[in-house]
């Protein structure tokens, strides 16, 4: 995937001075407990720092609320359902929520691990720039296994009855060891509660294609199902799913689905305008009839015409990966014999299997004549 050197600053270096390190006598607990924070970064409504847990050695990532949205319930809220989501599905591709708080002014805060890796936006981006770094990226089955890891974690999540909402490149993480993890359940949506009508409305500025909204119309909308750019709340898991076909569709022609110069003109042309597939928006790229079946069917705008489930989309996937036929068309059997071998035999086991026919097929004709 990436250089090993790159790959050894992604871990921490363990050493006994770290893990036999007497346990401070008098630490206090919670807030206190962590020292002098670092900036990390900031989006959305959150502030993110690293800090030093002095008990465990180990390096923590702390978020707190943007001042500006301390005081609004709605963000706090959201705020607490992310903390609560993100520690309650505990599924690999999820990351781990380590305490939970609120500081000495009554703000909350939540600790987690931190991720280190590449987004998918970053990834996509570093292969349009023909960046070296990211070569194992230019498979597309590379590609198509980092979504199945993503549409696995999402099945989980609905299992749970929680819909992410906000599937994007950006909430993608790819770690140097290939783990994949799916960020940011700040506009999750829990199943089995009312309609979100006492969430207010967003009435800011436009943020722009790739930023995330908070108000009735939740998530970026670039990626956005068409019942949920409209602002319905009675969206279920199947908006995950068509967020999910949409990043497909980019990682297929490494372009967007949808072209905007601000996030009206998005919306209109997610709800409104066919969309072209990616086989047929790039026919240089040679795409799969499969696999373009398989996009298209999980872009569907009417969410009834779409995969029923996140595990139906992913089975379809993997079925691809195996060179096995998908639900949504029939494939040649010469088809599914050439996506097998490709699939799982070495460039050179399939050439030795070759070089075995051609001679075979000689020395037979050899003996007829």
């Amino acid at each position: 995937m990436s250089d090993p050197k790159d790959k050894q600053t992604t871990q921490i270096q363990l050493t006994r001075k770290i893990t036999d390190a007497p346990l401070p006598e008098s630490a206090p607990g919670g807030f206190a407990r962590f020292g002098v924070a670092e900036p990390f970064k900031e989006g959305g409504g959150g502030i993110l720092t690293r800090s030093q847990d002095p008990y465990l050695g180990r390096e923590v990532i702390f978020k707190t609320l943007r001042p500006e949205f301390k005081d609004n319930p709605d963000v706090q809220l959201r705020f607490l359902r992310e903390a609560r989501v993100t520690a309650l599905i505990q599924h690999p591709a999820t990351v781990p929520i380590y305490e939970m708080g609120r500081d000495e002014d009554g703000n909350p805060w939540f600790t987690m691990k931190e991720i280190r890796g590449d987004s998918l936006q970053k990834i996509l981006a570093g292969i349009t720039a023909h960046d070296r770094k990211f070569d194992h990226f230019r498979s597309r089955d590379a590609l198509l296994d980092v979504l199945i890891q993503v549409g696995q974690a999402l099945a989980y999540a609905h299992g749970c009855h929680v819909v992410h909402r906000d599937i994007k490149p950006a909430n993608i993480m790819v770690g140097a060891f290939g783990e994949v993890m799916v960020m940011d359940w700040g506009v999750a949506k829990i199943l089995d509660d009312d309609e979100d009508a006492a969430e207010v409305e967003y009435t800011g500025p436009d943020l722009g294609p790739e930023m995330t909204v908070y108000g009735k119309v939740y998530g970026t909308p670039r990626y956005m199902a068409p019942e949920q750019a409209r602002g319905q709340t009675d969206i279920d898991h199947r908006v995950d799913i068509f967020s999910l076909g949409a990043v497909l569709y980019e990682c297929l022609i490494h372009r967007p689905l949808v072209f905007g110069s601000n996030r009206e003109e998005l919306l209109k042309k997610i709800c409104e305008e066919p969309f072209v597939s990616p086989a047929k928006k790039e026919p240089i790229r040679m795409i799969p009839p499969e696999l373009d079946a398989i996009v298209m069917k999980a872009l569907e705008k009417d969410p009834n015409d779409r995969y029923a489930t996140m595990d139906n989309f992913v089975a379809d996937l993997q079925n691809f990966r195996r060179g096995e036929t998908v639900s949504v068309m029939s494939t040649s059997m010469r088809a599914r014999v050439q996506r097998w071998v490709k699939a799982n035999l070495s460039p050179k086991t399939t050439s030795a299997i070759f070089a075995v026919g051609v001679a075979a097929g000689y020395m037979i004709r050899s003996i007829g004549g």
